[in-house]
Order: C-alpha cells, then sequence, then structure tokens
C-alpha cells in the first residue's frame, strides 16, 4: 500500500498535482446511463487518461468519441472490443487510413463533399462504412460556442444525406449544442431541426447522435438538473421516431461525467493584496479558468473549519501577464504563501489543455482517494501510462 497523503510533506512537493475520485466518476456514469435511452459515446478529449477510461468502460460505456488518430490507437490498445466513433468532421488521410486498417474503425464522420471522398478513397471504397454528417445548428446556450467550425446545412446537407446513402452501410447524423450548454431545449430545438432534414431527404438513417455539450456546475454557473436534459432528449426523440424505430439513439457525454471525478492542488507563491500567485495557471491544468473564464469551488487544502472567505483572483507562474484567472475564488482572508488550495470539478478537460510554456509543466502528478478509508494515495504517471497501484484502478 502506498502512502496516504497525510503522510507526505507537502513542501517537497514542487508540482500541482490532482486528487482522483473514482466514486464520483461512478456515480456520474452511473446517473447518465440510468437517463439516457440509447447508446452512450464517451468523449475522449475530455479527460483520456488510461486509468479513468478503464473505470468508464467498467462501468458500462463501451463507445468511445475520437477525434484524432492518437485517440483512436489510445482505446483500441486498451479495449480491443470497444466501439470507435471517429467523430472529426476532418481528418487526415492518414488518420482515416490508420483508422480503417489497422484499428478496425467503421464510424466516421464529415460536413463536406471532400471529406466524404477522401473518406471513401482512403479506404478502399470499402463496402462497411457507417458514415455520420454533422449539422450546424446554434450554440446561443452554450458558454463555450462550437458552431463556427464545423457543420452544414440547408441543401447542401440534404445533398450530402442522399449521396453517402449510396456509398456506407449505415448513414448517421450528428450535431453539436455547444460545450457547457446551459438550457436542455436546444436539444429540443437541433433535435427538431435534424429530423426534418432527415424526413426532407428521404433518407433512412440509422444514428442520430445528439452530441455532447452537457454541464456540470461550477459557481455562478447551475444548470437545470441532468435527468431533465434527457428527459427533453427522449420525447423529443420520441415524436419523430416511434419506439419501434431502428434508429439508434446517441450521445457523446463527456464533462458532465468527469468533471467531479478530480480536484487539483495547488501552491502559493506569492500573495500581492487579493491577487494570488499559484504554481498552475492559464498554459496549465487551469486553461478554462483564464481563456473561458470558469471559476471552480475552492478551499484552503486540508482546512475544514469555517472562517471568513473573500474574493481572490490568480496569475500563474509563467511570465505571461495573460496567464490570468479573475475568478473571484473565495478563500481565507488569512490565506498566504505556502498555503495549498484545492480547485474541485478540475476533471474535464484540464490534463488535455496543458502545454509546456516556459517549461512549467511535467506529466501530471495524481493521487487516488479511496473512499473506503478516505485516504489518498500516490498513482502517478510515467511516460504518460499509469503505475500500477494495489487499489485496482
Amino acid at each position: 500500500m502506498l502512502p496516504s497523503v497525510n503522510d507526505i510533506n507537502l513542501k517537497e512537493i514542487r508540482d500541482p498535482f490532482f486528487v482522483y475520485k473514482p466514486k464520483n466518476l461512478k456515480k456520474s456514469i452511473k446517473s447518465f446511463l440510468s437517463y439516457f435511452p440509447g447508446e452512450t459515446l464517451y468523449a475522449v478529449k475530455t479527460n483520456p487518461i488510461d486509468f479513468v477510461l478503464k473505470n468508464i468502460y467498467d462501468h458500462g460505456i463501451k463507445s468511445f468519441d475520437v477525434a484524432s488518430i492518437n485517440e483512436v490507437k489510445l482505446v483500441r490498445n486498451l479495449f480491443k472490443n470497444a466501439n470507435i466513433y471517429f467523430m472529426n468532421p476532418v481528418k487526415s488521410r492518414y488518420a482515416i487510413k490508420e483508422a480503417y486498417f489497422n484499428y478496425g474503425v467503421r464510424h466516421f464522420s464529415l460536413d463536406t463533399d471532400e471529406e466524404l471522398e477522401k473518406i471513401i478513397q482512403c479506404t478502399n471504397f470499402a463496402s462497411d462504412l457507417n458514415l455520420h454528417l454533422r449539422i450546424s445548428i446554434p450554440n446561443d446556450f452554450a458558454e463555450i460556442n462550437l458552431s463556427k467550425k464545423f457543420g452544414v446545412d440547408g441543401p447542401d446537407a440534404k445533398k450530402l444525406l442522399i449521396k453517402m446513402k449510396k456509398l456506407s452501410k449505415k448513414i448517421g447524423v450528428s450535431f453539436h449544442p455547444g460545450s457547457q450548454c446551459m438550457n436542455p431545449f436546444a436539444y429540443k430545438f437541433a433535435i427538431s431541426k435534424t429530423a426534418s432534414l432527415i424526413k426532407e431527404s428521404c433518407v433512412n438513417v440509422t444514428y442520430f447522435n445528439v452530441g455532447g455539450g452537457f454541464p456540470s456546475k461550477y459557481p455562478g454557473m447551475e444548470p437545470e438538473p441532468l435527468r431533465k436534459y434527457l428527459k427533453v432528449i427522449s420525447e423529443e426523440f420520441s415524436k419523430y421516431f416511434h419506439k419501434n424505430s431502428d434508429i439508434i439513439l446517441l450521445s457523446e457525454p463527456g464533462r458532465v461525467l468527469v468533471s467531479n471525478s478530480m480536484s487539483l492542488v495547488v501552491r502559493i507563491d506569492l500573495r500581492k493584496k487579493n491577487y494570488l500567485y499559484i504554481n498552475d495557471g492559464t498554459y496549465g491544468y487551469m486553461h478554462d479558468a483564464g481563456v473561458t473564464g470558469f471559476t471552480y469551488p475552492v478551499r484552503k487544502f486540508r482546512e475544514e473549519k469555517k472562517i471568513k472567505l473573500v474574493p481572490f483572483s490568480f496569475y500563474g507562474p509563467t511570465c505571461d501577464s495573460k496567464d490570468f484567472m479573475k475568478g473571484p475564488f473565495f478563500l481565507p482572508e488569512s490565506i498566504a504563501e505556502g498555503d495549498y488550495i484545492e480547485l474541485e470539478q478540475m476533471g474535464a478537460y484540464s490534463i488535455t489543455m496543458k502545454n509546456n510554456f516556459n517549461g512549467f509543466y511535467s506529466e501530471p502528478k495524481i493521487f487516488i482517494q479511496d473512499s473506503l478509508k478516505n485516504k489518498i494515495h500516490f498513482l502517478g504517471l510515467k511516460n504518460g501510462n499509469k503505475i500500477t497501484t494495489n487499489l485496482g484502478f
């Protein structure tokens, strides 16, 4: 058994570190699967750590939404029988060939004639392709708008569907309401629009993908309960496709599954009034706090007693003044250099968005919280791979 975090001298830990909470992950997955009436594809980009993926697989999600050939390789090497959906609408020829011929991928997304031709050519005109058309929809209710880069609409979408019918084994349609979608009725509108497009095209569709965007709770962002989102989706889908329909409903959750599965612990290196200079930032694991302005539940690490809280902003460790996280982050008034801060809800898009600007960031250090004994044990990564423990993760 590796040592509890209580036995570690925090002053000797130079880098930020994560606390992994598998109990939270299990609860989030169970909740989503209990309400969603279709096939769930985990969005690998959200958190691609191997033991997170293994827990997701073990808790019932056997399908994965990937965006790159490296994500394809990661999933296939972990799970020989997983269903892999290559849902990036623009892929390199190399990635398509590798995915199809070496990793058994049969699901590909597209939104142009050019990408369709590329997929057909790179798979040697294969007869077992499942092609998914990415439909353009507004992202008016999303905190992060994803509508500008991908998606096709109107007559062009209908023409592509008809062309795909001749070149694929099965056809799917998909859309994305944007990341951290704050209104469940965004899905209602998107389903209605996409269903009308299918009807007007007179094309039989096998897969109907409502995308991701399912939100998590952050300070200042309190979305409706997840079950309301999934109820809206289920009811709207049923309006257009009867219960005996062969159409398979898909979704691509990411943030809603993993956000509360990790917290991040950082150290204060300097305090200037209500500005805290910490050893992580916008170029590290706190991209969403700096670039998109998310705030997180925070507390002084190991602090249990109730103390007067005041608002702070953070500066990261790099030399760039843009390495700034406005917050507000509410912490004890007495917080000082050398103290450690724990930020909750850091399981989504933290590790994937990190870079090595100024040479500050190394491989993530991760501890596992033992829910049975309420202890935390060091796990860590070495060269991107899990260091094995006896905790079963």
